[in-house]
């Protein structure tokens, strides 16, 4: 049996490793490269504070760049806020697995109060020792955020997903555990019949829609970048960069692949997205400005009108076949609902509203601002991307729900029916 003293040891050490692993990601290569170059004008720290930094801005802490002289032009301070949602992705895996681990003991309070202590001992330590005139960490949020966004995966996984099982599978579960599930059951139980009936099967297809516009966006991205490979090379020789700052660029790009990817599911919802103010890319028209040279941006899809409505085809085609793929979970809408008309309705209408949150919140995260000037406005406009997806989504699910939800008949029918007296 796992006791609170080994829980509480067991949450720190993996806490320290997390920190440790997340920050060596990007650290050890670095050090190798500052070790090779052995360029006498960049000193070990610099390799920190930049690994440091984008550590920080894996969980969304803002990076503050003062007023000076970048690459010979002159720019005014600016803030760096866009996450690189790749190392972010490692990081809270391990807050996932970790919790996880502890659902599988009878206690999860001194798992998270170990996790978070050392979680905020070591951000706090990290985010002082970062400082530099160059570019420096806001440390407000630097010592609370990190903490913050990765206790919400832990203690998250830690109460809802299924435990590791650590040889404790016969344990009683943890009474956390139980006192959520009975607060959210009993809160479920008094929500009005029609949301009740419909929120499951909406989660899943309006997750699904999601899922398909991202999975659509990765390929297309791929072939993309494969196909464009000549121009790629020629915006790493053109920026003629040292091995350090190649590595360091590539490492930074590898860790933004999955902002481009959700850049792409919005160019594939018709909304689109821009890269720097005043300029937009969409498959029915684009308008760009002067564009950084980053080799990433060669993946970027920047379709044109005559293939827009192939592209937008993509989150209709999904809806469709998501909300036919969840008619056997829709039992309970055929059976509360009484007409067609209002559960396909009340069905389309949640599977647009599901996918539309999903993509709001991805759209938060992907978005921030780059560099100075007009780049402070990178990424799709959330607003406008799950008000788009909204619209293609429940109107063709709505259709589609007259076969997934189509009803069997009122309450009042089934219930007058086993009433009337056999004979």
């Amino acid at each position: 049996m796992f006791s609170r003293k080994t829980t509480f040891i067991t949450a720190v050490l993996e806490a320290a490793l997390a920190v440790a692993a997340g920050l060596g990601i990007i650290l050890v290569p670095l050090t190798i490269l500052w070790a090779v170059e052995n360029n006498a004008s960049i000193d070990w720290m610099a390799a920190y504070r930049a690994s440091a930094d984008i550590w920080l801005a894996a969980h969304g802490v803002q990076i503050m760049v003062p007023a000076g002289s970048i690459a010979g032009i002159q720019t005014p301070d600016f803030a760096l806020s866009l996450i690189p949602l790749g190392l972010s992705a490692l990081i809270f895996s391990t807050a996932y697995r970790m919790g996880k681990r502890l659902a599988a003991t009878t206690s999860l309070w001194p798992g998270w109060i170990g996790a978070l202590g050392v979680y905020g001992v070591m951000s706090l330590v990290i985010t002082t020792s970062a400082h530099h005139k160059l570019a420096y960490p806001l440390e407000t949020q630097g010592i609370y955020q990190p903490v913050i966004v990765y206790g919400l995966v832990l203690v998250g996984s830690s109460l809802f997903a299924k435990p590791i099982d650590l040889g404790a599978s016969n344990l009683p579960e943890a009474n956390e555990r139980l006192v959520v599930r009975a607060w959210l059951a009993k809160r479920i139980d008094g929500v009005h019949w029609a949301v009740r009936a419909i929120w499951l099967p909406a989660l899943r297809a309006g997750t699904a829609v999601v899922v398909a516009l991202i999975g659509a966006s990765a390929l297309i991205v791929a072939v993309s970048l494969g196909a464009n490979w000549i121009q790629v090379i020629r915006l790493y020789e053109g920026m003629q960069l040292s091995l350090f700052g190649g590595v360091l660029l590539t490492v930074g790009q590898i860790a933004l692949m999955p902002n481009i990817v959700i850049y792409g599911a919005d160019w594939l919802t018709g909304a689109g997205f821009y890269i720097g103010s005043g300029s937009w890319v969409s498959p029915l028209a684009s308008q760009l400005g002067p564009l950084p040279s980053l080799p990433v941006l060669a993946a970027l899809p920047t379709g044109a009108m005559s293939f827009g409505l192939v592209a937008v085809a993509v989150p209709i085609v999904s809806a469709f076949l998501a909300t036919l793929g969840i008619r056997k979970y829709a039992d309970q809408i055929r059976f509360e609902f009484a007409s067609a008309l209002s559960a396909a309705m009340t069905l389309g209408i949640g599977i647009g509203v599901v996918s539309a949150l999903e993509v709001l919140v991805l759209n938060f995260l992907a978005g921030g601002s780059a560099g100075p000037g007009r780049l402070q406005e990178v990424g799709g406009n959330p607003w406008l991307v799950a008000g788009a997806l909204f619209v293609e989504t429940a109107v063709v699910a709505t259709l589609a729900a007259f076969y997934s939800a189509k009803p069997e008949g009122a309450d009042y029918e089934v219930i007058a029916r086993a009433q009337q007296p056999r004979v």
